[in-house]
């Protein structure tokens, strides 16, 4: 009973593996024959008594580099070690990350950036004053020019034209450079007449911002002018004070105006030898003469 038995698993055993071995033979067959096959053995008539055991993926193990290790440089040469980009996400993540290796490479590169700015800012060494910071056709424009505009158009926040990037000095200049440029295209274009009405108008408006004429100046003028506009033509129709308020600010200015320059002339008249001295009565008369002409002028 035992050896019949026995005889029976034996050959139920050898069926099942002609089955399997049948099965997988005519699968691979099939993927020889199909050209579309997608190449996948089937399996489904394969008795597999071992349990499956999924595959577990191989952590890859961080390597780090040491604290010595260059990751960079500095904008005067020196090199960025590793322990400095360390300390510095230590500190900006506050202890969540402590190693510049764990990171990204994009992530890294910032870190690096950071280093390097404060770097600059740290060690920041400005130029004197008195250097040549652009040359404008000619004309050099010096730093404490630049320092000079910046403070004033930042309204002081920024004094230092050095501190700047490249592009924000580009657009600085090219703001100093247009007087200059302005300058070189009138002192082209006018000739040396016009030029002198302009300088002359410039230096007449800069007086009369400075020199006063009062109310009782003007009136006082207005009254001189009728006074011998009426001993001429009794008849004389006289415009209102109100309506002559220009131009007797105007002739006042001008009088203060020459008077201030005539102050301080000296002024020597060179006597011709060939002419004989007139006699006093000449010279009253010529006197007279030049009253007479004056007196015609202020009227």
């Amino acid at each position: 009973m035992k050896k019949t038995l026995s005889r029976l698993v034996l050959t139920s055993t050898l069926m099942l593996g002609t089955l399997s071995a049948d099965a997988l033979k005519d699968s691979l067959t099939n993927i020889m024959k199909k050209k579309d096959s997608p190449g996948m053995v089937n399996l489904d008539g394969l008795s597999i008594d071992a349990k499956h055991k999924p595959k577990v993926a191989k952590q890859i193990r961080h390597k780090s580099r040491p604290g010595t290790a260059v990751i960079g440089h500095y904008h005067d040469g020196k090199a960025v070690r590793k322990k400095e980009a360390d300390r510095y996400i230590k500190k900006v993540t506050k202890g969540k990350i402590k190693d510049i290796d764990r990171l990204p490479r994009k992530q890294r590169l910032i870190v690096l950036k950071d280093l390097q700015n404060m770097y600059k800012i740290k060690h920041f060494k400005s130029r004197p004053k008195t250097a040549v910071i652009a040359t404008v056709n000619g004309v050099d424009i010096l730093k404490k020019e630049a320092d000079g505009y910046l403070e004033q158009v930042t309204r002081g926040k920024v004094k230092d034209f050095d501190r700047l990037d490249t592009k924000q000095r580009r657009v600085l200049i090219e703001d100093l450079a247009r007087p200059i440029v302005l300058r070189d295209a009138v002192m082209q274009d006018i000739s040396p007449e016009e030029k002198e009405a302009i300088f002359k108008q410039i230096w007449i408006e800069k007086q009369r911002a400075t020199i006063e004429v009062s109310s009782e100046e003007m009136l006082e003028l207005y009254e001189l002018k009728k006074e011998k506009s009426l001993a001429l033509n009794p008849q004389a129709q006289i415009p209102h004070f109100m309506s002559l308020g220009d131009s007797l600010k105007n002739e006042i200015l001008e009088q203060k105006m020459m008077a201030n320059l005539m102050r301080d002339v000296n002024i020597t008249v060179n006597d011709d030898s060939n002419v004989t001295n007139t006699d006093n009565n000449d010279s009253n008369e010529s006197s007279e003469t030049l009253g007479k002409i004056q007196n015609t002028k202020e009227t």
